[in-house]
Order: structure tokens, then sequence, then C-alpha cells
């Protein structure tokens, strides 16, 4: 069986869908006594269970696991968070920071070591003004990190536009 249970790599702009899918497959997987599935299940899940008693929502904490967030309802909330980002869904971003203001320091996609940043650095990436201006006013505090996003990915407009809410051109030495 090739490995498809390890070594995931977490989608910069996720599928919600596919990703239910792929833990419906883990499930079945497991459940088929598949032995590469159920070394996942090993590695990613807290405690021990007989696979016949493993459950869908088991075999989706260990997707969300397996691609590094913390749990499925935070892998589901980057799915939506960067999914409303990259559709420039102003509302429906500022719906999920007021849910969960910890979201305005975390980054958008739930990983901890990933260089698209926080909401806003995450809308700067992708030229959304619009977001980037509500997360601002909601308190959003990645304004420098946003700036060096935008100028990255060639966002012209929207890194002169976080000039004007504070960032800095740092020239190197």
């Amino acid at each position: 069986m090739p490995s498809q249970f390890h070594d995931r790599h977490f989608p910069v702009r996720p599928n919600l869908d596919q990703l239910r899918h792929q833990a419906k497959d883990l499930l079945q997987a497991i459940r088929n006594g598949e032995s590469e599935a159920l070394a996942e299940f090993d590695k990613h899940h807290l405690r021990e269970i007989d696979a016949a008693a493993i459950k869908l929502a088991d075999a989706q904490f260990v997707l969300a696991r397996s691609y590094g967030l913390s749990s499925w309802p935070r892998l589901v909330t980057a799915c939506r968070m960067t999914d409303a980002i990259w559709r420039g869904d102003v509302d429906a971003v500022r719906k999920l920071v007021l849910k969960d203001p910890r979201l305005l320091d975390e980054a958008a996609r739930g990983l901890p070591d990933s260089n698209w940043g926080p909401p806003m650095s995450y809308a700067a990436n992708v030229g959304q003004d619009q977001i980037i201006q509500m997360l601002w006013e909601l308190g959003a505090g990645d304004v420098q990190h946003a700036f060096d996003r935008a100028c990255l990915q060639g966002q012209i407009e929207t890194a002169k536009g976080l000039l004007a809410m504070g960032a800095e051109v740092i020239q190197a030495a």
C-alpha cells in the first residue's frame, strides 16, 4: 500500500470536503486493519483504542494531528478561515474572529510554524485589503509581518495600505 498516511502537508488552501473524505478513508483503512493506517493512528492518537471501537471522530482527530493541527475542530476552523480569506468574505472572517478572538494572533492555517501567518498576514498574501482593514480594526497586531508577506507576494497596493497602518520598510544592510 502506498504511504498515504504519512508525511502529510497541510495545504495553503485546504478543502474541508476533501479532508472529510480523507478522514473517512483513514477510518475505513483502520477498520480494514491496514498496517500504515494503524501505525498512523497509534502515532497521533492520545490513547489506545481497539480498532473495532474507533469512530469517525477518532479518525478526524488523527488526521488533524497528522497535518500538525491540534484537533479536528481547529482543522475545520483553519479551512473556514482560509476559504473565507481567499473568497474575500469579510463577514465570515469577522464572525470567526469574534467567536474566537485568539484567531487574530494564531496562524490562519492553524500551524504554529506557518509562514503565511495569522489571518491579517494570510490576507496580505492574497491581497484581501478589506479583510486586512477589518482585522486591523479588531486589533490584529501582525501589521509588519503582513506587510512583509504582501511585499513577498507582489501585493503592492496591499503593502501601501499596511504602511499606512504602521508597517515599516526595513532595508537590509
